[in-house]
């Protein structure tokens, strides 16, 4: 599994557009194949701007180069659609899920032993 996290500060002035783009965005990414999970969260700031994240869970890499298009992923942001101008800055990143109950099998105690 992959999980995709993008985080950027949206201008307080594209605010409008960000929120249209984003909740099509949103709608596509969740429907699309190998997406397990999708969400945008935001914080507003005083300026007007917004801080926001956009966490999405995937099956594999394939699924997410098809969702994105292609095989560059740190400059597609796809939540803004054609308008990456709406950040004033993004970082995109990628992660491979570790999951040591899955690695272990089922029959394995893989949780931290206390120290006596």
């Amino acid at each position: 599994m992959i999980v995709r996290l993008l985080q950027g500060r949206v201008k307080a002035d594209a605010i409008s557009l960000f929120r249209e783009q984003s909740a099509l965005a949103l709608e596509r990414t969740r429907s699309h194949n190998g997406c397990s999970f999708a969400e945008i969260g935001r914080q507003s700031h005083r300026d007007g701007s917004e801080e926001i994240v956009f966490l999405s869970v995937w099956s594999d890499l394939t699924a997410v180069y098809d969702w994105v298009g292609g095989v560059d992923l740190v400059n597609a942001p796809v939540i803004a659609g054609d308008a990456p101008e709406v950040f004033a800055y993004f970082d995109i990143q990628h992660y491979e899920v570790v999951d040591p109950l899955a690695d272990a099998g089922p029959t394995a105690d893989v949780r931290p032993a206390l120290a006596s």
